[in-house]
């Protein structure tokens, strides 16, 4: 038996007769792998399975809307407002359980933030003159008819949820959805008795609370997700949201503490992005297990089994919630028990797995493209292996290596440079990128032990790849900074993006950064956060910067440009470089010098890929382009998930 290094996470806890088998959950997560109806699908199963083999003692669907139609915040959700529901969601708890773990599942509203279209009918809300936005105030305030209606809902759904064999639900309280927009005097601006004073802004969520229990019985466990504080100029704060735990636990059984306004800027504490601490919310747990009897779950930013201990140890929670780092490497738990915990890879928090949600596409993960596939990479045939060069050492060509080898192949890597990382080495000099900084580390080190042969400092030709006589080739040359004819870039104030991320001193007080993409955003960012003063420009308009980025990092980033005095001029075109400052041009011709001491070349980059269209005009089969060498707009999930397929196929 394996020794137990970790003995306040993996004791049991035993709630309403019903034991857990350790104190982790798999936190809520919207996956989005349901049909668009919300009736059950085998990807949704086989996510459940791949879910439950983690080893938590539980997992919570995420964001189940007690309403499924166009109030529903999400597409894809699962449904659970229909006894047609029942069997699929009998198989979902099955799947769960038949692999370790139990089964929960968070049921909610979005109130205010509901998808409804103006000639819809309109969307329940606490108070109708407290929309989100101008384009979501198509909405109705709830009277006594349409609170009991919304009670009943909860209530129905909870009921289904037991009948098809679920022990445990979470009703979600937190993020502003509707049981919190009651809570919150931002969204709660009513002059009833449900409105006004923190005991009447409460009321209704416990009526709901009192509702459910009553109507589930005292054999399911009842767990609630609160927000210990909105982080939304005049939202519920920890005081009054520690206020409802007290009262709420008469009726449930699990507090989870969470944070944060999901519709606000608040969102980026409710899904912490890479520029939020680590452990975001254990201070408030510790101060809610002073006053509360039931057991607290915390949640936010949680990364390790070690960080888990401290926490449950030191009495600050009694459970712990995770879900990014176990969609990162769900072998977190084997690899920590078995004292392997360095080998664990890291999650970055880029998001990329929430986004999504707003494209409505099945969540993946930009670092560990077998998120949700079961099991181990699983050996060719002897007879079947090959031998693979990979041309590129940055995270295309580590995913490659990495997979080459476990399918058995004999390969060698090749890169130019004398380290590995590629572009991916440039992008945590920033020094906010410290999630980055330790998936990097951890991914060099895997590349250097996976097995694979490293050939550092030597670049490729098609010379050394006929010598080497591969069976297959896999091109992963990335992609260089670009420089474009613009006159005066060869001026002595130009510096690059990479030389002034990697020396914030080389730049002088007053900094123009040319390029709106992130890497000029990250490190007009560094500046500003080291006392320059800076400027971004480009020719895309200012609100289109970084357009594709992730929402929650994106707004993040913005409001701490906007916060560190970083101007952003978008729309003009650069039209040259001169020792007074950096020229634009509006589309009228009008020019406009913003001065500075520093010019910035962040313009992006361009494939690197002659090579590779070499190779793919001498070989009619076997080579492989992945990453950045195939197009522009790239990023380390491209690279990540194609270097993975393409070397699946080999």
């Amino acid at each position: 038996m394996i020794e137990n290094r970790y003995p306040h996470v993996f004791q049991p806890l035993t709630i309403r007769g019903i034991t857990l088998k350790n104190r982790l959950q798999y936190a809520p997560t919207v996956v989005l792998k349901c049909a668009p109806n919300g009736d059950m699908t085998q990807e949704m199963l086989d996510f459940m399975k791949w879910q439950a083999k983690i080893g938590v003692a539980y997992i919570t669907v995420g964001d189940t809307p007690v309403t499924h139609d166009t109030t529903s915040a999400w597409l894809c959700e699962m449904n659970v407002n229909s006894d047609d529901c029942i069997h699929g969601m009998n198989q979902l708890v099955e799947a769960a359980r038949s692999n370790g773990a139990e089964l929960s599942v968070e049921l909610a509203h979005a109130g205010r933030g509901s998808r409804v279209s103006p000639d819809e009918p309109p969307a329940f809300a606490v108070s109708a003159d407290r929309p989100l936005c101008p384009e979501m105030s198509n909405l109705k305030e709830m009277d006594r008819l349409d609170m009991d209606y919304m009670k009943n809902r909860y209530v129905d759904c909870a009921v289904r949820c037991k009948k098809a064999g679920f022990r445990i639900i979470m009703l979600h309280c937190a993020h502003n959805n509707l049981l919190a927009q009651w809570l919150s005097p931002d969204s709660n601006v009513r002059s009833d008795e449900y409105g006004g004073n923190p005991e009447n802004r409460r009321r209704f969520p416990l009526e709901v609370l009192k509702a459910v229990r009553d109507a589930v019985g005292q054999d399911m466990i009842i767990e609630i997700r609160v927000s210990a504080q909105e982080d939304t100029p005049g939202g519920l704060e920890f005081h009054e949201s520690l206020d409802f735990m007290e009262a709420a636990q008469e009726y449930v059984d699990i507090i989870h503490i969470s944070r944060g306004n999901v519709f606000t800027l608040g969102g980026t504490f409710c899904i912490p992005t890479y520029f939020k601490g680590r452990q975001l919310n254990v201070t408030f747990a510790a101060e809610a297990k002073k006053r509360l009897h039931v057991p607290v779950c915390v949640v936010g930013n949680i990364t390790s089994l070690k960080e888990a201990e401290e926490i449950i140890a030191s009495g600050k929670a009694d459970l712990i919630a995770m879900a990014k780092s176990y969609m990162a490497d769900p072998a977190l738990i084997s690899k920590s028990i078995t004292g392997k915990e360095t080998e664990v890879r890291p999650c970055t928090r880029c998001d990329l797995c929430g986004n999504a949600n707003t494209y409505g596409t099945s969540m993946s993960c930009a670092v560990n493209p077998r998120m949700g596939i079961t099991g181990a990479i699983e050996p060719v045939p002897e007879a079947d292996r090959k031998k693979v060069m990979v041309i590129g050492g940055g995270p295309a060509g580590m995913m490659a290596a990495q997979t080459l080898t476990a399918r058995g192949h004999e390969v060698s890597l090749w890169e130019k440079c004398a380290h590995l990382g590629g572009l991916l080495f440039d992008a945590v000099m920033v020094p906010f990128k410290g999630y980055m900084r330790d998936y990097l580390e951890w991914d060099i080190k895997a590349t250097l032990n996976c097995g694979a042969k490293i050939n550092l400092g030597r670049e490729v030709t098609l010379d050394i790849v006929e010598k080497e006589n591969p069976d297959a080739v896999i091109v992963a040359t990335g992609s260089r900074y670009i420089t474009p004819p613009i006159p005066g870039i060869d001026h002595s104030k130009v510096k690059s993006v990479r030389d002034v991320d990697s020396d914030h001193g080389s730049a002088g007080d007053t900094v123009v950064v040319c390029g709106g993409g992130l890497s000029g955003l990250e490190c007009a960012l560094a500046l500003a956060q080291n006392g320059k003063t800076v400027t971004v420009v480009d020719m895309i308009p200012a609100e289109e910067f970084c357009k594709d980025m992730p929402i929650f990092n994106r707004a993040d980033l913005f409001d701490q440009l906007e916060h560190a005095g970083v101007a952003l001029i978008g729309g003009k075109k650069i039209t040259g470089f001169c020792n007074n400052g950096v020229a634009l041009a509006d589309d009228k011709g009008e020019v406009q010098i913003i001065p500075g001491d520093t010019f910035v070349n962040a313009l992006g980059v361009a494939p690197v890929n002659d090579l590779g269209k070499a190779l793919l005009g001498k070989y009619p089969s076997g080579i492989y382009l992945v990453g950045d060498c195939v197009c522009r707009g790239r990023n380390y999930y491209h690279a990540n998930h194609e270097a993975y397929h393409a070397a699946m196929m080999i």
